[in-house]
């Protein structure tokens, strides 16, 4: 979640918004978060993947004339957003070529990177590719702190190298900032670091477990309380006071308009979800996209398919997301804790601002997760 909103759709005006929610109602293609690579030059100590060191083995990772090839069938399938991410795209020799091959079919582009390979000749390249951005993960504006999650050496001066490196080349930057326990008080100071580098400021509340199962990640999530204080300082009540949550409506956009291909080909509907749609090595992208049923599945779990969430008293504060209930509690349509956690907190900041009164409801369920 990068805004204290109840809304993921990506800011804009009206018109795109409608072209988003058409895309999602009509099961059209609209985005793709492509893993190009699981290499990467950081260890970072709250990350999800299991990442390899950048000089390891690549094999088994899409060739560059496959990256080409799927490239082209996202177009064809009238893909408009495309963003490049890892692992450290910048760690493939060919990421240059690969980005410039998704520019030359038009796609919307964004780059994910930690900035460290972010050299002025790499600099040049990416202002060549005219990206919508190239989103930079900061974890602390205090360096030792961020390269003690990082664990890698002089990490935070390089990252701050590759913001002032593309912004003197005109290049919009995002300033990604996963917020932790050790660092959720930062949040202004990071806010204003980002406005210093000419950055976009986007943070994000959530920490999961490794797709394997394993919890080490989550010593870094935020505990309970630091979820109040930040809700206080943040939140706008007017997005929530207010709102409904139709059974119909579904609490996020999973399988309707995006999907995820990993570096060795395989399709799966999120990044939470790693349910194997199919492999781009073995059937085409418009195949996978047009036939396989985990899309119908999927696109279909509204408040009403969720017996617990869909009589929860906060529903309207939440913002659940099927795959933290898959990946942390084992069932998709189960609640997932984290988030009716999230949602208890956002009552208590709401009630303590004024806007909601002391008494409103909360099941017991909820209450006793965080007693």
């Amino acid at each position: 979640m990068s805004v204290e909103g109840p809304s993921h759709t990506p800011p804009g005006d009206d018109l795109y918004k409608q072209i988003v929610a058409r895309t999602q109602r009509e099961h059209r293609l609209f985005s793709a978060h492509w893993e190009l690579t699981y290499r990467c030059n950081q260890q970072c100590s709250h990350c999800y993947l299991d990442v390899s060191p950048p000089d390891a083995d690549a094999a088994g990772e899409l060739t560059t004339a496959e990256c080409f090839r799927v490239i082209d069938e996202l177009a064809e399938l009238g893909a408009l957003n495309l963003s490049l991410s890892g692992g450290e795209i910048l760690v493939r020799r060919d990421w240059f070529d690969i980005a410039m091959h998704a520019r030359a079919q038009r796609l919307f582009l964004r780059l994910f990177t930690n900035g460290i390979l972010v050299s002025p000749q790499v600099a040049d390249q990416m202002a060549t590719l005219h990206p919508g951005s190239v989103e930079i993960s900061l974890y602390s504006t205090q360096a030792q702190v961020h390269e003690r999650i990082t664990r890698r050496a002089r990490s935070f001066e390089l990252t701050m190298r590759a913001f002032r490196l593309l912004r003197e080349r005109g290049v919009r930057t995002v300033m990604k900032v996963p917020l932790m326990h050790e660092t959720v008080h930062e949040y202004r100071a990071l806010e204003n670091l980002a406005k210093d580098l000419g950055a976009q400021f986007r943070f994000d509340i959530t920490i999961t477990t490794k797709d394997d199962g394993n919890p080490a990640p989550l010593q870094h999530r935020l505990t309970y309380a630091d979820y109040v204080w930040l809700f206080r300082e943040v939140i706008d009540p007017a997005l929530w006071v207010e709102r409904q949550v139709a059974p119909e409506a579904r609490t996020c956009g999973i399988a309707t308009n995006a999907l995820v291909i990993d570096p060795y080909g395989n399709v799966s509907p999120c990044i939470q979800v790693r349910a194997r749609v199919g492999n781009v090595r073995a059937q085409s992208l418009r195949h996978l996209w047009e036939s396989s049923p985990v899309w119908n599945e999927l696109s279909r779990l509204t408040l009403n398919e969720l017996p617990v969430c869909r009589a929860c008293e906060l529903r309207t504060l939440c913002v659940r997301c099927h795959g933290l209930a898959l990946l942390e509690d084992g069932d998709l349509r189960a609640p997932a804790t984290i988030n009716c956690i999230e949602a208890l907190a956002r009552r208590e900041a709401l009630v303590a601002l004024g806007v909601l009164p002391p008494d409103f409801p909360i099941s017991a369920r909820v209450r006793d997760l965080v007693v």
